[in-house]
C-alpha cells in the first residue's frame, strides 16, 4: 500500500514538472525597451532590494482580483532609457487575441499618467508565440524634458478577463516647462471595482471600446528650471 502510494506521488511530480511552462513563455510582456526588472540580454540589473522578474510576461491582474501594482514594479530601474520616439517590442507567448494597448507618460513617479497612443482591438492581433511584433509610440514634441515612466498596459479580447502592464524608466529631451494632454488611462479588468471588457473574438461583440471614448482629460504641465 504504501509503496502504491509513493509511486501514485512520484507519477503526480513528474507529471506537475513535465507540465510547468515558465512565465516568460506564456501571455506577453514588454520586452524593448527594457522593462523594470527584465530579464532579457542587455537590460540593467535591477536597483538593490529588487530581484530579477522571470515571469514578466504575467498579467497584473484579472476582473475579480490584483495580484501586482500597475506597473507591476514600484521602484524605478537602475538606469533610464532615453528616446523621443519608442520602439515597443514584446516577449510573445500567448496574445490571447490581441486586444487594446494604451502607452501613458507619467512625471510624478504614477500618480498622474497621459495617454499618447492607444490602439483599438488590433494590438497584438495575429501574433503567435516568439513571433516579432512591434509599434512604434513617439514622444509628444510639446512633452516636458526630465525623467519620466513609460507605461504599456493591455487588455486581451480572448480568455480570461486580464490586465497586463510593464514600465520604463526613460529621460525625455523635450521642452523646458512644457506640457502634455490626453486622456487618462481606462484601467479595466482589474479587481472588481475597475472597469470590466468581456471577451471580444468576433468583430461584431462589443469590445469596450465605448469605454475608452468617456476617459477623463489629463494636462501634465511641468514649470520650467
Amino acid at each position: 500500500m504504501l509503496k502504491t502510494s509513493f509511486i501514485a506521488m512520484a507519477a503526480a511530480a513528474c507529471l506537475a514538472i513535465l507540465s510547468y511552462t515558465p512565465g516568460t513563455e506564456a501571455h506577453v510582456g514588454l520586452r524593448s525597451p527594457c522593462p523594470r526588472y527584465g530579464a532579457f540580454a542587455g537590460c540593467p540589473a535591477p536597483p538593490k532590494g529588487q530581484a530579477i522578474d522571470y515571469d514578466i510576461n504575467s498579467p497584473i491582474g484579472t476582473n475579480d482580483h490584483i495580484g501586482a501594482p500597475i506597473c507591476k514594479h514600484t521602484v524605478p530601474a537602475s538606469k533610464r532609457q532615453t528616446g523621443q520616439t519608442i520602439k515597443t517590442e514584446y516577449s510573445i507567448g500567448a496574445s490571447h487575441g490581441g486586444g487594446h494597448c494604451q502607452y501613458a507618460l507619467s512625471y510624478d513617479n504614477g500618480k498622474t499618467w497621459v495617454v499618447i497612443k492607444t490602439v483599438i482591438r488590433d494590438c497584438l492581433k495575429g501574433t503567435v508565440a516568439s513571433s516579432k511584433y512591434s509599434v512604434d509610440v513617439k514622444i509628444p514634441a510639446s512633452a516636458p524634458s526630465g525623467n519620466a515612466i513609460f507605461m504599456w498596459l493591455w487588455n486581451n479580447a480572448v480568455g480570461n478577463r486580464e490586465l497586463y502592464s510593464n514600465c520604463v524608466d526613460i529621460k525625455i529631451n523635450g521642452k523646458n516647462g512644457g506640457q502634455i494632454k490626453g486622456p487618462a488611462p481606462l484601467i479595466a479588468n482589474y479587481g472588481p471595482k475597475s472597469a470590466y471588457i468581456g471577451e471580444f473574438p468576433n468583430a461584431n461583440q462589443p469590445d469596450g471600446s465605448d469605454l475608452f471614448s468617456k476617459r477623463k482629460t489629463v494636462t501634465i504641465k511641468v514649470a520650467k528650471k
